[in-house]
């Protein structure tokens, strides 16, 4: 077989659509060209998204500690304290969210599988909650079943994290974000999310869960720190998982975001 026809079959197997293309000779090349500059600006991101994750983190941990002092000495209470601590968590979070896909990219984020109570992961989140806000933890409706399934213990968490925090960011505010967890049949749990924001329009239902991608008509968004990435890392953690996570429209108005994972992971069937 002919070299450049080998580099086909292989460029067919990473993209489906190639089997039907018929190439021959300085195509083929540069096609291959294509693909190798394509893969080298992926390794550029990847390593500029590790690069600023690290630059970012130990600045902030710094800040974070100072911030603490601050709190001791001026108070929580304090509406200037209250804004950076805010914004500072923010940048966190963004920090977290790009550390995990450099290493989902770079096929680093390795999976503990052990038995996962949702319930327990629950009780913990509301906690950070807490310290994150004092009001969000009080403006969650928690209807849950406890389920336990086969999972990741802290890609769990990830997910529910990004989805509740999302919802109550937008939320309305005299409303309360309902979260519900329930068997989905035998072999699948249930997970839903409803705010009562200003909602997702159709056109980027699928689009929000890209990177870097937000509702960026949405004044909601602009008043938060933010990189479109939450919604991704939830994707892509769920993804790991044989899962499906999607959003529908609330028909009060807002949305709902649904997670369904299965409750045996496919490497201890």
């Amino acid at each position: 077989m002919h070299r450049l026809s080998k580099w086909g079959i292989i460029l067919a197997q990473f993209h489906p659509s190639m089997s039907d293309v018929k190439l021959k000779g300085s195509d083929f090349r540069d096609l291959l060209n294509d693909y190798e500059r394509l893969k080298k600006l992926e390794e550029v991101k990847t390593n500029f998204l590790i690069v600023t994750a690290h630059e970012l983190r130990t600045p902030l941990t710094i800040m974070k500690g100072y911030l603490e002092l601050l709190k001791e000495r001026v108070g929580e209470e304090d509406h200037i304290i209250r804004a950076i601590e805010d914004s500072m968590n923010g940048m966190i979070s963004i920090v977290d969210d790009i550390v995990t896909i450099a290493n989902m990219d770079l096929g680093m984020l390795e999976l503990k599988i052990e038995s996962v109570s949702m319930l327990d992961i629950l009780d913990d989140l509301i906690d950070r909650l807490k310290e994150i806000n004092d009001e969000w933890s009080d403006n969650l409706l928690i209807s849950v079943e406890d389920q336990v399934l086969e999972a990741d213990r802290r890609s769990i968490e990830k997910v529910l994290t990004n989805l509740i925090t999302n919802a109550l960011k937008y939320n309305a505010p005299d409303k309360r974000v309902e979260v519900e967890i329930d068997s989905d049949g035998r072999d699948h749990v249930l997970l839903s999310v409803k705010d009562w924001g200003e909602g997702v329009p159709d056109e980027v239902k699928e689009a929000i869960f890209q990177d870097f991608v937000q509702c960026v008509d949405s004044p909601l968004t602009r008043d938060y720190v933010g990189m479109g990435l939450g919604l991704s890392v939830a994707r892509r953690l769920v993804d790991l998982h044989n899962g499906t996570i999607w959003v529908e429209d609330n028909p009060e108005g807002g949305s709902i975001f649904y997670v369904r994972l299965p409750k045996h992971h496919p490497a201890n069937i």
